[in-house]
């Protein structure tokens, strides 16, 4: 088996490791590798694309977590105003029907609120 660590790029890790996986055709996925070692990966949780590629291996590739391009400039009561990437302002509402609010009102309230 070959167990390869190597840091590139600060933060990065690359680890390879020789064994067998097993899938079950719909969502389980597990690994055995043929000389078990403790810690030789860090636990982790991501969302990403699993793939067997056309020689057999078998990838895996995280998706980027999105972080909010915005910063919060005040809350309001059904929503919030907020500074966005490009430069705008951005007024973000949320009202449920079983509320009973007036939908226009509320907009037109809290568009008030938001420039005071």
């Amino acid at each position: 088996m070959e167990n390869n660590q190597n840091n590139f790029n600060g933060n990065v890790e690359h680890v390879q490791l020789g064994g067998q996986a097993f899938y079950d055709e719909s969502k389980f996925f597990m690994f055995s590798p043929d000389s078990p070692e403790v810690g030789a990966v860090k636990k982790f949780r991501s969302n990403g694309v699993g793939q067997q590629m056309a020689d057999g291996t078998f990838d895996f590739v995280a998706k980027p977590a999105l972080r909010p391009k915005s910063t919060l400039i005040k809350k309001l009561a059904h929503g919030r105003i907020s500074a966005t990437a490009d430069g705008a302002i951005q007024l973000t509402l949320k009202v449920f029907k079983n509320e009973g609010l007036d939908c226009m009102e509320t907009i037109m309230k809290e568009a008030r609120e938001a420039t005071v």
